[in-house]
């Protein structure tokens, strides 16, 4: 009778995020811009434009939060495209289950179970 060696579950890894792992996120915060989210990274990128364009005109700060607010909901609309999308926490910024503040967790790579990089949580996990 042979048995199957099964992997341990992750679960109570400080990397592990919602079955994913974030071993390289940790270790190099920022470092990868393919795992951030694409919706997230074009709309910070038009509102730095946004700012300097402000700066470039003058504008006090006010008439350029005015006009940001106008601009917002229709840049939203041509930006806020990701076929990956699905509606899940409103309180989240863009609302999208896959959005892990900015990052998107299907960019990230499932959790292996207990692996080499695995690092017992002193907190006990709530991300399932």
């Amino acid at each position: 009778m042979s048995g199957v060696v099964r992997t341990l579950p992750g679960r109570q890894c400080r990397y592990f995020i919602r079955g994913r792992c974030f071993v390289s996120e940790y270790r190099n915060p920022g470092l990868d811009q393919t795992v951030r989210c694409g919706v997230f990274l074009r709309l910070c990128g038009a509102f730095d434009e946004h700012v300097q364009r402000a700066d470039a005109f003058g504008l006090d700060e006010a008439a350029a939060a005015r006009i940001w607010n106008d601009r917002f909901p229709r840049l939203l609309g041509r930006e806020g495209c990701c076929r990956d999308y699905q509606p899940g926490d409103s309180d989240a910024f863009l609302g999208c289950v896959h959005a892990e503040g900015d990052i998107c967790l299907r960019a990230m790579p499932p959790c292996p179970g207990r692996c080499p990089q695995y690092v017992l949580s002193r907190e006990p996990s709530t991300n399932g």
